[in-house]
């Protein structure tokens, strides 16, 4: 195994893991094709900018896992970001033929040694904690008890290493109705997951096919920071929606099926 990280030249293994065998979206489907270079572009400026965000392990060769973190210091929708917090976006080990060999935990350690050391996209400072927010997972262990096993606890809404520092939480916040999303759907994506995009472009048309006059918003949480802190998200970490004024807490890619009887059942049809 060795672990590599994300660089301009290996940025196509990193697509290879988190999108590369999918049953539900093939490879060539455009719109997902629009979410990797929407990525593309953000990882390569963040690159630019900050360093290596991200790493990947390999086995024989191949690619098979990734790990994806960012400053809480770079990201626009964060208000009043903690110092040198990082937030561990993801982690993904998705092929049956690699899964439990260590290649997770092999990345897992290696970000938490980097952490400790100092973080090139913290200008090589350590880190003071780490945070992250799991969500659903495939396999027979969920990402919380993953993270448990390296020290995460358990904090305001979102789990928690201390490397540095002590752990500071953030404030509680949910989505509370505003009166500029009656009559119409607004859909919130993070961009820094490929699956984001696509989940917005299927249900902006999910939507369109059951009322075509019914407006919809879709907003890139990076590039209108805005739109996301007014309606006081705690995570988007692919895509969240409200449907005249009410979230859908039934998640997209948890059950599909279950999200869009969920949609039906708010917009009354």
């Amino acid at each position: 195994m060795r672990l590599e990280d994300v660089s301009e030249e290996n940025l196509d293994d990193l697509f290879e893991i988190c999108s590369g065998y999918r049953a539900f979206a093939l490879r060539d489907d455009p719109v997902l094709g629009e979410g990797v270079e929407i990525k593309r572009r953000m990882l390569i400026d963040m690159l630019d900018r900050h360093g290596p965000c991200a790493k990947i392990a390999y086995m024989d060769g191949k690619p098979v896992a990734q790990i994806l973190f960012i400053p809480e210091e770079t990201m626009p929708y964060i208000h009043e970001p903690r110092k040198d917090a990082v937030h561990l976006q993801c982690i993904y080990s998705p092929f049956p033929d690699t899964q439990r060999r260590g290649a997770a935990a092999a990345l897992m350690r290696d970000l938490i040694d980097e952490c400790e050391t100092g973080l090139s996209s913290l200008g090589r400072r350590p880190c003071s904690f780490l945070v992250t927010r799991p969500f659903a997972h495939e396999g027979d262990l969920s990402l919380s008890e993953f993270y448990g096993k390296y020290g995460f606890r358990q904090g305001s809404q979102e789990m928690f290493l201390e490397i540095k520092r002590g752990y500071a939480p953030r404030e509680a916040c949910g989505y509370q109705p505003l009166p500029e999303d009656l009559e119409k759907t607004v859909i919130l994506y993070n961009p820094l997951c490929e699956w984001g995009f696509y989940a917005a472009h299927k249900i902006r048309e999910f939507v369109n096919g059951l009322d075509p006059g019914l407006p919809v918003e879709v907003f890139n949480i990076w590039d209108r920071p805005g739109e996301y802190l007014k309606r006081c998200f705690q995570t988007v970490t692919s895509a969240r929606s409200i449907f005249n004024t009410r979230e859908n807490n039934v998640g997209f890619w948890a059950d599909r099926e279950a999200f869009l009887r969920n949609v039906k059942e708010i917009l009354g049809k």
